[in-house]
């Protein structure tokens, strides 16, 4: 007879006392008390399990309930200051026509659209008014400029108006508009550097005479007893030639005296001089006349006639006029020279070949008394 496993099952001889495949005990009160255990612990073990189910169960339905009690009491809350505004908001809209938020979006749309184009308008129109700002400063600028210009202009009128030598051509001069014009304001600025010097005019008008065939030999020349220049189509474009004849009038007001080609001989170089001075060219006009009043000539040279006094003495009284010049500036030695020439007669130069003008020149002017000096007896004249 065997013996079963209350364990394993597994047979076992009926003198075992343990089982031969599990090692349990064989024993009848060992496997009673077994099953007891068994029984016992099983139920035990699921009272516990059912407990503890039933605690957990609690544990997450309070716990929902508190969670879903707080959640409510924050709905609640944020339903106060959220809602209220929103529903005020929804409230407002619907007074405005906005039923839908499609109606709202829309509007919203159209005003940005709208603020679009005036922001395109407003970029256009700054545009616009750069530019015309820009135009705006342009024209001030030129309104200056020819404001400026006709203030000069004025200026340089009521000169030549004090002057009173108004300057034309005659009708048989054969010059076009445009070169009258230009002679016209050239002759102008002459003139306001001459009674800058000291001249104070007659009042009388002068004229030129553009003539295509000269009379003589001549290139131009200066008709006293009618304020007249003839001058040789052929050279009007040269302003020193013009200026020269201008000059002969200044310095010779009641005419050329005839019978002192000494005195003449002085006169002849001022007349050029000044032109030189004015235009800043010791030697202009040199497709006309070979005058250069860099060179240092002696009086020596000169004759005692009016043909030598032109061609001679121009130059040589021009140059050593002109190294005053340099010596003592423009400005000086012009107005120097012009001044020494009204304050002396012609009657002085007639016994000491010219050098009662270069006594009256140092005695107007002493600082540089000694520098004047050299200058004329470095050419041969006895002072």
């Amino acid at each position: 007879m065997s013996i079963e496993c209350v364990r394993c099952k597994t047979a076992n001889a009926d003198d075992a006392k343990y089982c031969t495949e599990c090692g349990n005990s064989l024993a009848p009160q060992i496997g009673a008390l077994n099953e007891l255990l068994d029984s016992t612990l099983r139920s035990r073990v699921q009272e516990i399990f059912q407990q503890h189910y039933k605690d957990q169960k609690v544990v997450e339905i309070e716990t929902t309930q508190a969670i879903a009690s707080r959640f409510l009491d924050w709905s609640k809350l944020f339903a106060y200051f959220v809602g209220i505004p929103i529903a005020l908001l929804l409230f407002f809209f619907g007074l405005l026509g906005f039923k839908t938020y499609s109606d709202l979006s829309g509007k919203i749309e159209e005003a940005k659209t709208k603020v679009e184009t005036a922001q395109q308008a407003a970029a256009q129109l700054k545009a616009e008014g750069d530019s015309l700002a820009s135009e705006y400063q342009k024209l001030r600028s030129q309104f200056s400029d020819t404001a400026a210009l006709g203030e000069q202009v004025k200026s340089l009128s009521a000169k030549v108006d004090v002057i009173g030598e108004k300057l034309g051509f005659t009708p048989t001069s054969k010059i076009s508009p445009e070169a009258k014009g230009r002679i016209e304001a050239t002759f102008a600025k002459f003139q306001s550097y001459i009674k800058g010097l000291g001249h104070q005019g007659t009042g009388e008008p002068i004229s030129i005479d553009v003539r295509e065939k000269m009379d003589q030999a001549m290139i131009s020349y200066y008709i006293p007893d009618k304020r007249m220049m003839v001058i040789d189509s052929k050279y009007i474009s040269e302003e020193a030639i013009v200026y020269r004849e201008y000059m002969h009038l200044v310095l010779y007001p009641n005419g050329i005296p005839r019978e002192d080609p000494l005195h003449y001989a002085i006169e002849s170089g001022l007349a050029w001089y000044f032109p030189c001075s004015f235009i800043g060219d010791p030697k202009p006009a040199r497709t006309v006349t070979s005058w250069d009043l860099t060179k240092k000539r002696r009086f020596a040279e000169m004759r005692s006639e009016f043909g030598s006094a032109l061609v001679d003495g121009t130059e040589i009284w021009g140059s050593a006029f002109w190294e005053l010049r340099q010596i003592l500036g423009q400005s000086a030695a012009d107005k120097l020279l012009f001044d020494a020439w009204f304050s002396f007669g012609a009657d002085a130069v007639r016994n000491d070949g010219g050098a009662s003008f270069v006594r009256k020149l140092f005695s107007l002017d002493k600082p540089h008394e000694a520098q004047i000096r050299a200058v004329f007896v470095q050419r041969g004249l006895s002072l």
